[in-house]
Parts: C-alpha cells; sequence; structure tokens
C-alpha cells in the first residue's frame, strides 16, 4: 500500500486559486437564491386575499364612517342657524330696532341670512345669504303624529306671513324679544311668535335637530329627538 501523500500547511490555510473561485461561486449562488426569494414579492394569491380583506373591512366601516360625517354636517348646521338668531337678538338690542334671522330651503340647501326685519328677504344682496352644510335641510312636513316640527313663522320674499312656503324667520324687536311684527312689543305677540326650526339629514333615519325659541324674552336652547312625543313633536 502507497503512502497517502500528505498536503502542505500553508494548502489547507490557503487554498489554491481554483479552491478560491470554486468557493466564490458557491457563495456567490447561495447569496443569489437568498436575494430572490426575498425580493420575490407578494405572490397572486397574496394578493388577492389582501384585496378580499380590504373590501371587506371597508364594507363594515364604509356606512358608520358616512353615517358618522352626515351627523357632523348637522350638528355644524344647528350651531350656524343657533348662531344666526343669537346675532340677530344682539343686533336688535344693539341698534333698537327689529333684526331677523332667515331661513330659505333652495333645493337640497339651506340658506340663512341675518339682516333688519324691515328689509324683506328678497332685498338681501346675494353675498349676505350663507349655506348650511350639504344636504342638509329644513323638516317641513308634518311627523308621524301629524304636526309641524319647524313652527317658525313661514314668509314670502316680500317678508309678509303666509301658510305655505321655502322661507321661514325668527324676529327679534329692539328689547330681543321675538315677535310677529317689528312694531310689535314685548308679550303682544311674543307667545305666538315663539318657534321651532328643525333641521334634518335625509339620510340619518329619526335624527332630527332642533333650535326652540322657549321663552318670550327670546331665550332659546338646541334639542333633539326625544324617543316619545310631547303635544305631537318629537324635538322638544
Amino acid at each position: 500500500m502507497s503512502a497517502r501523500k500528505k498536503q502542505p500547511l500553508l494548502a489547507v490555510v490557503f487554498p489554491s486559486q481554483t479552491s478560491r473561485s470554486a468557493l466564490k461561486l458557491l457563495t456567490n449562488k447561495m447569496l443569489g437564491e437568498k436575494f430572490d426569494k426575498s425580493a420575490a414579492g407578494y405572490t397572486t394569491i397574496e394578493l388577492l386575499i389582501i384585496v378580499v380583506v380590504l373590501g371587506i373591512v371597508s364594507a363594515i366601516a364604509a356606512p358608520a364612517w358616512l353615517m358618522f360625517i352626515n351627523n357632523q354636517r348637522l350638528k355644524v348646521s344647528l350651531d350656524r342657524a343657533y348662531s344666526a338668531m343669537v346675532t340677530a337678538r344682539s343686533n336688535a338690542k344693539r341698534d333698537k330696532i327689529a333684526w331677523q334671522a332667515t331661513f330659505k330651503q333652495v333645493g337640497k340647501t339651506v340658506q340663512v341670512a341675518v339682516h333688519k326685519a324691515d328689509i324683506s328677504p328678497g332685498q338681501v344682496p346675494a353675498s349676505q345669504w350663507k349655506n348650511l352644510e350639504s344636504q342638509i335641510q329644513i323638516y317641513a312636513d308634518r311627523n308621524s303624529k301629524g304636526e309641524f316640527e319647524t313652527t317658525l313663522l313661514i314668509v314670502d320674499e316680500t317678508n309678509q306671513e303666509r301658510k305655505k312656503g321655502t322661507i321661514w324667520r325668527a324676529m327679534f324687536n329692539y328689547q330681543g324679544c321675538p315677535v310677529s311684527r317689528s312694531n310689535h312689543e314685548c308679550g303682544l305677540t311674543s307667545i305666538n311668535a315663539k318657534g321651532t326650526l328643525t333641521l334634518i339629514h335625509p339620510d340619518l333615519r329619526n335624527s332630527e335637530r332642533c333650535i326652540i325659541i322657549s321663552t318670550i324674552l327670546g331665550h332659546k336652547r338646541i334639542s333633539q329627538r326625544q324617543k316619545k312625543p310631547y303635544k305631537g313633536r318629537f324635538c322638544y
């Protein structure tokens, strides 16, 4: 048996040029496979699963989000209408003449203007009319009990009272009392002049919000639909 030829120690510690080339190729192949696997991304099935999950989440969350947005629109509109009444009453006491807040339903948009009572709605410049939030409407119809939820005085473009129409007003005399006529004193017609402005969003069921002129001195409060009616009205 021939003796096994021993390799020099340097050959083990420092491989030959051929060995180094082979090692380099093997290393590059392993790193290349690992890089290819990590860079491959998502498969078609994984992408489809993600799309389906997102669709389910959207279908669940979208209605709730839309309801939240519409409720916010209703709340913001009610605050603006309330502010208009406050401003009209404040101006009336300041100027010692009657002022009014006028609300007009124009298609699907509610417009509001604050002006002196001797200026009719038809004379108010277009620039003074401010829109409430999109899709908000005045509740002008009778409710399920046959009563009107909006009870402010209905007027026309000349500021004359009407039984039907699309313009409502809240008028305050020089002392800040709600009145039916600009020259009326407090207590003369204040009881009849007290009223309610009720706003709704057509996509929100039973979500009425209202502003109530609750006293003959012109104080106001905000409320919303109640479960049980009072005197035929739900917003009180």
